[in-house]
């Protein structure tokens, strides 16, 4: 198994098990679609940083034509779903 596949990313009370494509918080598995695992990877992996448009393209729809509307609802799935651990915290800005 290759590192990157071992690779947990950790933030706030979660952990993003990259190989497993899986997000926890805690004991307790938060459910994301496919998509949205690989927005959240980008993010994730680029914190505090500024993440394109352009990049998240590349990176979750490589060499696909892609409507803003889909980058928009795959992030309000994640903003949803990691504030239900803590509604008053800000995971993802704009």
């Amino acid at each position: 198994m290759s590192g990157q596949n071992r690779k947990v990313l950790s933030f706030g009370p979660f952990e993003l098990s990259i190989g497993n494509r899986l997000l926890t918080n805690g004991t307790k598995v938060v459910p994301l679609g496919a998509r949205a695992v690989d927005i959240l990877i980008v993010l994730v992996e680029q914190a505090n940083n500024v993440v394109s448009r352009r990049t998240l393209i590349e990176r979750v729809w490589p060499r696909r034509a892609v409507e803003e509307v889909s980058i928009r609802v795959h992030i309000s799935a994640l903003r949803k779903a990691l504030a239900e651990s803590d509604p008053t915290r800000l995971s993802i800005a704009n």
